[in-house]
């Protein structure tokens, strides 16, 4: 297989996936190795294909938009508070899109998170854990903004309620 059929392939993969793809399965499912993919994705990028990278893989960003409601919650927790605060979002019914931080150099940093479920949060935590990887809220005190997708507008209510009510939450934007 050429790099360009390749690229394309992964393209259909990701076009035709209902949730994000690992990039450890592209390489297995093309027969080469995760850095490989890696490359690709990159090249794909650069050419204009608009690829998401999650923590639970790849996805393109048509499949990114696809709840009719949408939020932002700005809140400020602990690293300990974390799974919490996410599991209040997913328990009501949205899906955490994104985690989006003010950095004093370079400005607002997105991460996109894609959770939709406890499962998600669990597996993200467990990820966060195994790695010692840093929060991006670590560069801000915790102060950070998450946007949230939901079928029903109503969920965003229940959301709001709960996260006040646990401390989380700073102030609501549309």
């Amino acid at each position: 297989m050429t790099p360009e059929e390749r690229r394309s392939k992964i393209i259909d993969i990701l076009g035709t996936a209902s949730e994000p793809v690992a990039g450890s399965r592209l390489a297995s499912e093309l027969r080469v190795s995760r850095q490989v993919i890696v490359q690709d994705v990159s090249i794909l990028r650069a050419s204009g294909k608009e690829i998401l990278s999650t923590p639970r893989g790849y996805m393109i960003a048509r499949n990114y938009n696809s709840a009719p409601y949408r939020k932002t919650f700005a809140v400020r927790h602990n690293m300990t508070q974390m799974e919490d605060e996410l599991y209040i979002i997913v328990d009501a019914g949205g899906t955490v899109i994104d985690v989006i931080v003010e950095h004093p150099l370079y400005g607002e940093l997105k991460g996109m998170l894609m959770l939709k479920s406890r499962r998600d949060v669990k597996e993200f935590a467990e990820r966060k854990r195994a790695t010692g990887s840093k929060m991006l809220s670590d560069v801000t005190g915790g102060v950070h903004l998450h946007t949230v997708e939901a079928e029903k507008e109503d969920v965003f209510s229940y959301i709001e309620a709960e996260l006040g009510r646990a401390g989380y939450l700073l102030d609501i934007c549309d």
